[in-house]
């Protein structure tokens, strides 16, 4: 019994194929979005939930506010109220989440954003979302009285 199967030569498995833009990648000569540098163009970074379940009691976003470059730490309490997408036909792929960020301080699962530094490089925006500090209710989302106490918790590790 044959345990591997012919390929017909017409198949595009296990062949090189030439690509349109495999030189300039394979020459370090293409060009990537994150090349293109505009006047004013700004850089965000988002801080997320590092815990799966409960609610955002405190952001401490004081020391990400005060670095160089920062212009900016939105979160629920200073962002304002965000546009909900409404559900019908022709809305289906629109948006996964139908609550906004930002909408409430629950958290419902790990990694849901909770705020969001924008500054002017890349660099300086990874700093102050790493900066900010959240003090999460860890348990059940919604709970009323949660039976932990508060917990700070670094939002990166």
């Amino acid at each position: 019994m044959p345990t591997t199967q012919e390929i017909p030569t017409t198949s595009p498995v296990g062949r090189g194929l030439p690509r349109v833009d495999g030189p300039l990648k394979v020459s370090g000569k293409a060009q990537y979005a994150s090349d293109f540098h505009f006047p004013g163009l700004l850089y965000a970074v988002p801080v997320e939930a590092t815990i799966a379940s409960g609610k955002v009691v405190k952001l401490d976003t004081a020391a990400a506010e005060k670095m160089p470059g920062v212009r900016a730490i939105f979160h629920r309490q200073n962002i304002g109220k965000i546009f909900r997408s409404t559900q019908g036909q022709g809305f289906e792929g629109i948006c996964e989440e139908r609550r906004p960020p930002f909408e409430d301080d629950v958290v419902r699962y790990y990694g849901q954003y909770v705020a969001l530094a924008v500054a002017d490089t890349f660099e300086t925006a990874k700093a102050a979302a790493d900066a900010v500090r959240a003090t999460y209710f860890q348990g059940q989302a919604g709970r009323r009285k949660p039976t932990s106490s508060p917990t700070t918790i670094p939002t990166s590790l």
